[in-house]
């Protein structure tokens, strides 16, 4: 884990002391491509040093706070891969989770035209920040289902893009069956559990599902520049910090999402709770 990190260079070169971001990828020695903070080669950001490819970096500009910096990829993964799926603008979406991600995703569904975006999110406090981001209209699946809303809020006949932020086990069954027809789909949220789904469904309904990994790489540094113009308030997203004793609390508290968003890591923080953000 780790791959979310804004950190200053101290190798000598060009880039020496400068604090920057980067797509967490790298090639081992083998030419594979490696995710940094998923791989024992290429550990992440919750130690003190991180290996990272200088193809990789972005510079931060100086008026951009490291720890908002650090939003980069999560958000980046979001409006990436809504440029990779380039839904146009008169289409409509559906976006499941409201975490960094999705909010990624709305944000970039909005500024592309897509419209109505239905946002689906358990939590009110990621329901709110959904809508800051410009979500035409939230739900809490617990009360209404997003596909009903859907179809009252769009046309008919309106082309669809359901984007499966949240990774949660048998959330893409639930979409096979509920979507309409010639739907497409993005799996973003990554469900590291095996899942069960019925492809028959899909199949019949002409379902297109796309999984999603990559994602056109100029996008991660388009998504730093909109956090520095403001476009993206990226540090609304930040609810908590710890330092690296706290990495194991910010997990636990994660895992029931109701009070928080993003839990920063920061060094120089000290004990192992969960602080409220500087």
């Amino acid at each position: 884990m780790g791959h979310e990190l804004c950190a200053r260079v101290l190798s000598p070169g060009e880039w020496q002391g400068r604090t920057v971001v980067g797509l967490p990828w790298a090639l081992d020695a083998g030419g594979t491509l490696r995710t940094v903070g998923y791989s024992s080669t290429f550990p992440g950001g919750f130690g003190e040093r991180v290996v990272l490819q200088e193809a990789a970096l972005v510079p931060v500009p100086e008026h951009v706070p490291a720890p908002v910096a650090a939003l980069t990829e999560p958000l980046a993964v979001g409006f990436g891969n809504v440029a990779r799926a380039a839904p146009p603008p008169g289409s409509g979406a559906v976006v499941i989770g409201a975490g960094p991600i999705g909010l990624g995703a709305t944000a970039a569904l909005v500024e592309r035209g897509v419209a109505p975006v239905v946002v689906s999110e358990p939590s009110p406090r990621r329901r709110a920040l959904a809508e800051r981001f410009g979500a035409h209209v939230t739900v809490d699946p617990g009360a209404g289902d997003p596909f009903d809303v859907w179809s009252e809020a769009s046309e008919p006949g309106q082309a669809l893009t359901v984007l499966e932020c949240s990774g949660k086990a048998g959330m893409f069954n639930t979409v096979l069956h509920r979507a309409p027809r010639s739907t497409k789909v993005l799996l973003i949220g990554a469900c590291m559990t095996e899942d069960v789904f019925r492809p028959v469904v899909g199949i019949y309904k002409d379902i297109t599902v796309t999984m999603c990994m990559a994602y056109p790489p100029e996008e991660f540094a388009r998504t730093l520049g909109r956090i520095a113009d403001g476009t993206v308030d990226a540090a609304a997203l930040i609810t908590g910090e710890v330092g690296l004793g706290g990495v194991g609390a910010a997990l636990d508290t994660l895992r029931t999402p109701d009070d928080h968003v993003k839990v920063l890591v920061r060094p120089d923080v000290h004990g192992i709770g969960v602080h409220p953000p500087r």
